[in-house]
């Protein structure tokens, strides 16, 4: 698969569909390509009492846009692997009150290299990423984040 709409129609579906979340927050990928990838998504279903965006749909919203980049490594590497968040810090910035955006750019070469290097080596590897929070293009919240890949054979194996 290459990074067109075939890709991004994937993405899209994988996180609409597969996550029952992102289909409930109506997001969609508005951009994928060679700088990362963009969600979008309207306040309405992520609205609170106070007419702003909770605070749980934002993190939701930066951990899929983080998330979506190490799956589509391993997409493209057709490795067959868990992806979880390992670990994440939020930065709440501004308090969002109209439709958002969720955006992730791409590490470096070298650090996806050792990602695919250390899963192919270990049955396991770590990616850190730092997604943002958009509204009208000022960072509304901030994401650090660590997402970790585990071989699905080798997880087979211990349990065995």
């Amino acid at each position: 698969m290459t990074n067109d709409m075939n890709e991004t129609a994937w993405l899209e579906r994988t996180l609409t569909t597969d996550i029952p979340l992102g289909g409930a927050m109506e997001l969609t990928v508005s951009r994928l390509d060679e700088c990362g990838v963009e969600l979008s998504l309207p306040l309405g279903p992520s609205v609170n009492d106070k007419g702003t965006a909770f605070g749980g749909a934002l993190a939701s919203a930066m951990i899929l846009a983080g998330w979506s980049l190490p799956r589509l490594v391993l997409l493209r590497a057709g490795i067959d692997a868990d992806l979880v968040i390992g670990r994440c810090e939020i930065r709440f910035i501004a308090p969002v009150g109209r439709d958002f955006r969720a955006a992730c750019r791409w590490p470096s070469a070298e650090k996806l290299q050792a990602f695919r290097d250390r899963l192919a080596q270990r049955g396991r590897a770590s990616l850190e990423l730092e997604p943002e929070l958009l509204v009208d293009g000022e960072v509304a919240a901030t994401l650090s984040a660590k997402y970790a890949a585990l071989m699905r054979d080798r997880k087979e194996e211990r349990r065995a």
